[in-house]
């Protein structure tokens, strides 16, 4: 018999020392802003609306048929995370792993990598990950490590920017009608959903551009995330039990974001939405983040509260573009 090669031997090494910690529970934070806020660790149930244990979350994203997991993208924490609970909806089934990360156009270079025994380590250099704008690879590598060592599906699933640019010059009737049907693009999300996901879209580009003028990019964003909705149902008719969704938390939204696609297109389908939140200094009321307040409850199932990433101003090089000086 052949003797294993040494890049199988490093990610079994690899999955060996990571079981313990994943059988035993959540990784242990690495980042330090926010590690001693009291929110900090902590699992928002916005049904409940109360804290939960970390075996809550842990069974019901093994139960659902689509689970959906909502990073911050340059955190590293994030992706431990979503490793972790990726093992957890992997213990009795294989389901899909869909990532944002990876454009539909990718798929077939992802398929001959892994045909031909790829691991994990070498799988950023192999589907060109530096190009590909997103945060370095070594932060998402625990999340692929889970994925290649239990021989789950990988789905690159994102819309490619040719067809982004279509539907943001033409609007929707770019895809035409049979294909903005199936998507259940030509169903309106609502005058309060577009105008949150319009506030979302002017505050990420730092109040630099007037609301309306992001209309375009709003309808680039309902493509997005019908596209991950679309590649979540097909994986599962496959027959690959249900999927997992890697992306950004705005996508995870259950009121306008991936979740609302699938519960469009299939009613029936259970599904969990989760989003791993920065804690915010000063700000310890769980129903006050990612989109909730007091009286109205985080678009999301679970809110799983994490320290943060020592960043610097993100608006400072968009107003460099823009010719504006920050006051």
């Amino acid at each position: 018999m052949k003797p294993a090669t040494t890049p199988v031997l490093a990610t079994l090494a690899f999955l060996v020392s990571l079981a313990p910690a994943l059988a035993e529970g959540p990784p242990a934070f690495t980042q330090d802003p926010g590690h001693d806020h009291p929110l900090a660790g902590r699992i928002w149930s916005t049904r409940e609306g109360a804290f939960v244990a970390p075996r809550v979350v842990d069974e019901a994203v093994a139960d659902a048929r689509f689970v959906l997991l909502g990073e911050t993208h340059d955190n590293p924490d994030h992706h431990r995370l979503q490793a972790y609970l990726l093992d957890q909806a992997s213990r009795s089934r294989k389901p899909a792993v869909v990532f944002e990360m990876l454009p539909r156009d990718l798929a077939p270079k992802v398929a001959d990598y892994l045909a031909g025994g790829g691991t994990a380590e070498g799988f950023g250099a192999a589907v060109g990950w530096a190009d590909l704008g997103w945060p370095d690879y070594g932060i998402y590598r625990p999340v692929l490590e889970v994925a290649i060592g239990k021989g789950l599906a990988i789905v690159a699933a994102d819309t490619p920017k040719p067809e982004r640019r279509a539907v943001a010059g033409e609007g929707i009737a770019a895809l035409g009608a049979e294909r903005a049907g199936r998507l259940a693009l030509d169903r309106p999300l609502g005058e309060a959903a577009e105008a949150e996901m319009l506030d979302t879209l002017f505050e990420s580009h730092c109040a630099l551009m007037p609301r309306e003028s992001l209309r375009p990019l709003l309808l680039v964003q309902r493509l997005r995330d019908a596209t991950l909705a679309e590649a979540m149902i097909a994986a599962d008719e496959r027959g690959d039990a249900g999927a997992v969704l890697i992306a950004g938390a705005g996508h995870t939204r259950r009121d306008l974001g991936v979740p609302w696609y699938l519960s469009a297109r299939l009613a029936e389908a259970s599904s969990v939405s989760l989003a791993f939140v920065e804690v915010r200094e000063g700000e310890d009321d769980p129903a006050a983040y990612a989109g909730g307040s007091r009286e109205t409850a985080a678009p999301y199932d679970f809110v799983w509260f994490t320290p943060g990433v020592a960043r610097g101003d993100p608006c400072e090089g968009l107003k460099e573009r823009f010719g504006k000086k920050g006051k």
